[in-house]
């Protein structure tokens, strides 16, 4: 073997060793990095020339290897807006390409990473740290599934829109020892379609052993004057609700400017121990008096469950599932191609994104309040780099000793 094969070995050496130094370096660098995935370096042999009686070193290549589905340590925030992901799978996200006021435009390309580090931003998008957009599946609201398609997970900006009583539940034992007359009106604020609140008087009146009159107004109705409707309620021997007529229990109101609405009392079923009683006493023992509806709300907070869904909740005491985070999965997820802050994107190696949902086709579940750092071990890096140096330094002597003997010919010749 000549002299420039062994400067040739050498020099691989020295390059496969700083290719692994270079990997230790942002290993270290990245220790405390949420959602890093570590790289480390292999190295492959080459020969030129090798049989039983010749041997001929060819050197050293070294490549990269991507640990991305190795999990690091998951920590606790107490932000409800961060995830981390227990098991298999990535966040699918995207990239801005243009913030313009609350107008934001984004790649088609997606991202996909394991920094849940996420937080409401201005706009209302929910953003991790190194400026990646969660996606998600937008959820019926009528059937509380996730349906729609994937989008950008934006909450800040929705205004709940208010929604019209419909629905007055009440529940109160009667007394059957009072005497014949009114009781103390119950009142419960009801709201109307633009999303304002007027309360809807309800008034027991005793006509008799068992029977009752149970008289329903509205005085905010827009005709001017207290809007009522009467209702006969009968009670059996063992108090027991027994009749309602008519039935069912409802009064249609205007309130000013809203549209016209149909509010129903419900008392409970005839014969159920559930529905309003009539037991011994002098006095009404009101048990429950709620109406439905709501008034408009802002966006307050959010929170996330386990299973990605979005939970978002308003300043009127109102929360909806807007969401359900989406989660994707590779069959070969260490051929990914790495991006700036913690983010990968597809390659034909990786194989195509299997997109789902938590807990589903084998991706991991979420957990809220939390994130997951590096998956970085600092002692395992620095024991490796202390072997690097000594393996870069040996191949440095290999030079000198190289460049020692050729000199030595050369002063053979003189």
């Amino acid at each position: 073997m000549s002299f420039v094969g062994y400067f040739s070995t050498a020099l691989s050496g020295l390059n496969a060793q700083s290719q692994a130094l270079g990997a230790i370096s942002t290993n270290i660098a990245n220790s405390t990095t949420t959602g890093y995935r570590k790289v480390e370096t292999n190295f492959e042999a080459l020969v030129t020339e090798a049989t039983a009686d010749v041997y001929h070193s060819g050197g050293v290549i070294a490549s990269p290897i991507y640990r991305n589905t190795l999990a690091g340590t998951t920590e606790s925030t107490g932000i409800t807006t961060n995830m981390a992901i227990a098991g298999n799978g990535f966040f699918v996200t995207s990239k801005a390409t243009d913030v313009n006021g609350s107008v934001v435009s984004f790649e088609d390309l997606p991202y996909y990473t394991r920094a849940g580090d996420f937080e409401v931003d201005g706009n209302g998008y929910l953003v991790n740290g190194s400026g990646y957009y969660a996606q998600g599946f937008t959820v019926d609201p009528n059937t509380g599934r996730a349906t729609g398609a994937l989008d950008e997970i934006r909450v800040g900006t929705q205004v709940l829109a208010p929604s019209a009583s419909a629905s007055v539940t009440y529940r109160a034992d009667l007394p059957a020892d009072a005497a014949a007359g009114a009781q103390p009106v119950n009142s419960v604020d009801v709201f109307d379609s633009l999303g304002a609140s007027h309360a809807l008087e309800l008034t027991w009146t005793k006509t008799g052993d068992n029977a009752w009159n149970l008289d329903i107004a509205a005085p905010d109705d827009t005709d001017g004057t207290t809007t009522s409707q009467t209702y006969a309620v009968t009670f059996d021997g063992n108090g027991k609700l027994a009749s309602v007529s008519p039935s069912p229990v409802a009064i249609n109101v205007t309130f000013p400017g809203a549209s016209a609405q149909t509010i129903t009392v419900d008392l409970g079923a005839v014969g159920s121990a559930d529905a309003v009683t009539q037991y011994a006493g002098t006095s009404i023992d009101l048990g429950n008096l709620e109406a439905d509806g709501y008034g408009a709300g802002g966006f307050k907070s959010l929170t996330i469950d386990g299973q990605g869904y979005v939970t978002v909740n308003y300043d009127n005491g109102e929360s909806v599932v807007a969401y359900q985070i989406a989660l994707a999965r590779f069959n070969a997820a260490q051929n990914l191609q790495s991006e700036d802050g913690q983010a990968f994107t597809e390659t034909a190696y990786s194989g195509a994104a299997l997109i789902g949902k938590p807990g589903e086709s084998g991706l991991g579940s979420l957990i809220g309040s939390a994130v997951e750092s590096s998956n970085v071990d600092v002692g395992e890096e620095f024991t490796s780099l202390i072997t690097t140096q000594r393996a870069y330094s040996a191949n440095a002597k290999v030079l000198t000793t190289v460049d020692e003997m050729l000199q030595e010919i050369l002063n053979v010749k003189r």
